[in-house]
């Protein structure tokens, strides 16, 4: 049955992909002032004033990929992730008025890369949060044989302690032969916070549908001394037995994570509460 769930999963993003990339280069891609913006090179944006994220407190992250908000239920369950979490993650979102409206009468924090756009509505990674980001950075990544862009956004949140929290959203590429173009896609995210000092989190959804991106990803994430989540209870979508979301942390501790299958998407919505690694020491002072 899983198997039979994973052939649908991807022939239907195959034709769907393949829809989309036929209307591709005939529509318009309006500057949107609001939203961070890849366009095929990394760009960045920086906020006057952020917000300070608290290290006494715990961090609940939310990761989702939200199917584009195609089927109902995706505003009651963005709602429910939004009462518990102070970062939410969001792959294949799409600026549609509903989701737009959301954003604005929740009074949430958001930036989108911009992958491509259809009838004036932006699709891509959106990163929605309580604080202010310092800096937020755009990269796209086309698809090698579909051509259509996957995304990324990159946060920097100040801490109290005076350090930065960087947070990556990630939607890696799908369809490739073999796994040079999923990998060139990581290691430019790889090159830009390698360097980084503090708590980082790179999440979302990775496609690691084979043994081959699995490895990848794991191979690089953990060289910069990242650990991978495990959830429980654990209903990612998962193809060919491999799950596609995923998150993984260093800097911080893990509390606890969880994966709930949803109606309202193809993917389980991920919840995952961390606490700073130097409110843990204080705490067993």
């Amino acid at each position: 049955m899983n198997q039979l769930r994973s052939l649908w999963v991807i022939l239907s993003t195959a034709f769907l992909l393949l829809g989309i990339a036929l209307v591709y280069f005939l529509v318009d891609v309006p500057d949107s002032p609001q939203l961070a913006s890849g366009q095929g090179a990394v760009k960045c944006r920086e906020y006057k004033s952020s917000s300070v994220v608290d290290v006494s407190k715990p961090l609940n992250i939310a990761v989702w990929n939200i199917y584009k908000q195609q089927l109902e239920g995706w505003d009651t369950e963005l709602k429910s992730l939004a009462a518990d979490n102070t970062i939410i993650l969001l792959q294949e979102a799409q600026t549609k008025p509903q989701m737009l409206s959301y954003v604005e009468e929740s009074g949430w924090h958001s930036n989108q890369a911009y992958a491509f756009a259809i009838n004036g509505e932006i699709a891509g990674v959106m990163t929605l949060s309580e604080p202010v980001p310092e800096t937020v950075c755009a990269y796209t990544k086309v698809e090698p044989y579909l051509r259509l862009p996957k995304s990324a956004l990159y946060s920097a949140f100040p801490l109290s302690n005076g350090e930065m929290l960087s947070v990556i959203n990630l939607h890696s590429i799908n369809f490739t032969y073999g796994v040079t173009e999923y990998s060139e896609q990581l290691d430019a995210l790889v090159e830009v916070v390698e360097p980084l000092k503090g708590p980082l989190i790179i999440a979302g959804d990775l496609n690691t549908w084979s043994n081959e991106r699995l490895s990848v990803v794991r191979g690089k994430l953990s060289s910069m001394g990242l650990k991978e989540a495990n959830f429980q209870p654990d209903e990612r979508l998962r193809v060919f037995s491999h799950p596609l979301d995923h998150v993984f942390y260093r800097g911080v501790t893990l509390q606890h994570a969880k994966s709930i299958d949803t109606p309202a998407s193809d993917h389980a919505r991920l919840e995952a509460s961390f606490v700073f690694d130097e409110a843990k020491e204080k705490g067993s002072d």
